[in-house]
């Protein structure tokens, strides 16, 4: 498996322009440097969601929540203005290729409508979630739902994927590089709503099956399509909870007894379901689909 992955790598022409010219830096430089500019990141995107964040609300109002999620358009702004003035590398090297926006967008959103279902499907079928029916009043919310979502997953993959892999993949392996992304991944949502170990097993999953197909399709449009389909799908489609935050949704599912099936308050992120479905995935993408 991991020879595989090494292998989408060395093919991969963001990782190859990621490393050019990338100098030599000491390994506590490099870790000092990168927290301080995640921490700045993380600060600024922090700061605007406080300021439409209703912390008394168990759901946000549609406005709010656009808002709130709008506050990563901040993610691509900074780190473009880090790495094209301070590193001096092209936004190539962090996977913004051009020509191909559309349709890795769309290929990624297919590719997270069919996980999505599978999760569903087999929630439904172990009895974890049940349909409880439709409110059409919620068709018009969907618009905004879809535009905070998608700036949100965009956002992530960019700082995830586009940034932090790269970043250490410059002057380490890129086993390494996927393991502290899924850290950097992993770290924004220690807050939230029913956070347990298994949200942290289940995200670091999913970071590395991002990371794979980032690789593997040497773009970051098709993570940020992905990841879009997967909130606004799991969320405001389906009703079920997305990293402990719940929506307004069309459909409505409820799920059964808080367990390691269904994930209780964090949502399907944090179950079992959700590790066999990106499991499954994984080897899909490093075994079935590896030429």
């Amino acid at each position: 498996m991991f020879s595989i992955i090494e292998n989408y790598a060395e093919k991969s022409e963001t990782i190859r322009q990621a490393r050019e010219n990338a100098g030599e830096m000491s390994f506590f430089k490099e870790i000092r440097r990168f927290i301080v500019l995640f921490f700045i990141l993380i600060l600024v995107i922090s700061i605007v969601q406080f300021m439409f964040y209703d912390m008394n609300a168990q759901v946000q109002t549609p406005l709010n929540f656009l808002f709130v999620h709008l506050s990563f358009i901040f993610s691509p702004i900074l780190i473009y203005f880090y790495i094209t003035k301070i590193e001096k590398r092209s936004l190539r090297s962090i996977g913004f290729t051009k020509g191909n926006f559309i349709s890795s967008t769309l290929k990624g959103l297919l590719i997270g409508i069919l996980i999505i279902l599978a999760i569903v499907i087999i929630g439904v079928l172990f009895g974890q979630f049940k349909y409880s029916g439709m409110d059409l009043s919620s068709c018009l919310l969907l618009i905004i739902y879809f535009i905070g979502y998608g700036v949100q997953s965009f956002g992530e993959e960019i700082y995830c994927r586009g940034w932090a892999l790269t970043y250490f993949a410059r002057r380490h392996s890129i086993l390494f590089a996927i393991f502290a992304s899924n850290i950097v991944f992993i770290l924004p949502h220690l807050g939230n709503d029913g956070f347990n170990i298994m949200s942290i097993v289940n995200i670091f999953l999913i970071g590395t099956l991002f990371a794979i197909i980032f690789l593997k399709y040497d773009n970051i449009w098709i993570c940020g399509g992905i990841h879009t389909a997967w909130n606004f799908l799991l969320g405001p489609v389906f009703g079920l909870n997305v990293s402990g935050s719940a929506t307004h949704s069309l459909l409505k599912f409820t799920t059964a007894s808080p367990s390691i099936l269904n994930g209780g308050t964090f949502g399907p992120e944090s179950s079992l379901i959700v590790s066999f479905v990106v499991i499954v995935a994984i080897l899909i993408y490093v075994y079935v689909l590896k030429k």
